[in-house]
């Protein structure tokens, strides 16, 4: 039970709040309304009285300063840099973080001696593409990045085109460093593409560039180069060829970026081209990343409350594209108000707005989901209301009301890809493993949006129970 404390420089509206149970590690937010005595600071008390392993009736007393701006504060428009959804250019104002893994890649990537695979790996929307863009600022000077959208290929079928495509991406990273390199017509691939693209272009690229140069061609969507082969638009032998460049291509390096690990591929031949590649996952900012994105691009005209930011933390875990949801909207609101001071208030009252905003994310997440999946979700989504861990008892339970039956095996099989995906958090708690939400917004939009009553009747529905 926690309880704020009377005193003279302010008066209580809310005086406790219970907490049922805190697992070990956890923690949980709570909410205070106060009436201000003083004009500039005051000092809160609180008391937490629990029960812990260890004994009953404890007792834990603390304090804090609450510092007050000014009621009337001059505020000025602000140009909204945020874009959910759009890869963040090397010119972007709201790119953070990602230190660690532009370390690794330039562990692994970036001399002639040390050659490797480097695999990506991430969901979607978590910041893939604009960390690559961002690459050749957070590399050596000797290592050339060459950014290669999988996506933009193929338009024209067969591996002469494919190359021809590819050699202009590399050209267009040697001009970015004031350097002319011309690719030669498609016709001059015809013939032969691959010796063509090896003996002829390579050779020229490294003629230009200084001395030991690292070409770090990097792949993004690399899952694509599957779907080309399956259609028939670029042949088999696209993969073996790769292979070779890797192991024969002198200053090259390779990333391959994407959402799929290499178990979740569809044929034989990425385990042949990736057998000696290294990982590395993709996930969301850490805290101190995400508090720079939501702070920076706004300050001094916009300032955040503390309370404010930790709810955008909650409710976004540090997801890229969700952190940017989340501020694109309230800078609006800012402007649109006249008010360069956001509170936890301003971003609860926001949250149908953002839920709204983005809706096609939130759809796809659910239509990537399996049956059993979009139970779990649903019913999590319900549960998180009471602010405590998940049991997946508690979660079956939940469902059976609905004449949802799920056998234990598929609630482990769910909640594992639920984890896996990132929208739900495992931790384990006295040898007890709990499940929550770890995208809040998720939560919330599963939650506002998809009946457990519908979902039973849905045909996926009618298909498990047969």
């Amino acid at each position: 039970l926690v309880t704020i404390r009377k005193s003279p420089t302010y008066s209580c509206i809310d005086s406790e709040q219970l907490i049922p149970i805190l697992s070990p590690g956890r923690h949980r937010q709570v909410q205070f309304r106060i009436s201000p005595k003083a004009e500039d600071r005051i000092r809160i008390l609180f008391n937490i009285a629990y029960n812990d392993q260890h004994g009953a009736d404890k007792d834990l007393a603390f304090a804090d300063m609450v510092n007050m701006l000014p009621r009337d504060r001059e505020f000025s428009p602000v140009v909204n840099p945020y874009a959910p959804g759009m890869p963040l250019r090397s010119n972007s104002t709201v790119f953070f973080g990602r230190e660690e893994l532009f370390a690794f890649i330039e562990q692994n990537a970036s001399n002639l001696s040390n050659q490797n695979i480097l695999i990506l790996i991430g969901q979607r929307r978590t910041g893939k593409t604009s960390t690559l863009l961002h690459l050749e600022q957070h590399l050596p000077e000797g290592v050339m990045p060459v950014y290669i959208d999988c996506q933009s290929l193929g338009v024209t079928p067969g591996m002469p085109s494919l190359l021809h495509d590819i050699s202009w991406s590399i050209s267009d990273a040697v001009s970015s460093r004031g350097i002319r390199l011309d690719v030669p017509e498609l016709k001059h691939w015809q013939p032969d593409p691959t010796g063509f693209f090896q003996r002829e272009f390579l050779r020229s690229v490294q003629t230009v560039l200084p001395e030991n140069t690292v070409i770090l061609l990097i792949f993004d969507e690399f899952e694509v180069f599957e779907d080309l082969v399956r259609d028939k638009i670029l042949p088999p032998t696209l993969l073996t060829y790769l292979r070779h460049l890797m192991q024969h291509g002198k200053g090259l390096n390779f990333i391959f970026a994407g959402t799929h690990r290499l178990e979740e591929m569809g044929t034989d031949y990425w385990s042949v081209l990736f057998n000696a590649a290294l990982y590395k996952h993709i996930s969301f900012l850490n805290d101190d990343a995400a508090k720079r994105l939501i702070r920076d691009p706004v300050q001094p005209n916009i300032i955040y409350d503390d309370l404010a930011i930790d709810k955008i933390l909650r409710v976004t875990a540090g997801h890229p594209y969700f952190l940017q949801l989340v501020c694109y909207t309230l800078v609006n609101n800012a402007n649109i108000e006249g008010d360069g001071y956001i509170t936890i208030s301003d971003v609860n009252s926001a949250i149908d707005e953002m839920l709204r905003l983005g809706e096609v994310h939130f759809a796809y997440l659910w239509q990537r989901s399996t049956f059993h999946e979009k139970a779990l979700l649903a019913a999590a989504s319900k549960l998180m209301d009471f602010d405590l861990p998940i049991r997946p008892a508690d979660l079956v339970q939940y469902l059976e009301q609905y004449s949802i039956y799920m056998s234990p095996a598929d609630v482990t099989k769910g909640l594992n890809r639920l984890v896996q995906r990132e929208i739900m958090r495992e931790y384990a708690s006295e040898g007890i493993l709990l499940y929550e939400l770890r995208i809040g917004l998720v939560g919330l939009w599963v939650a506002q949006n998809k009946s457990l009553s519908h979902l039973y009747e849905s045909g996926e529905a009618q298909e498990i129970r047969q």
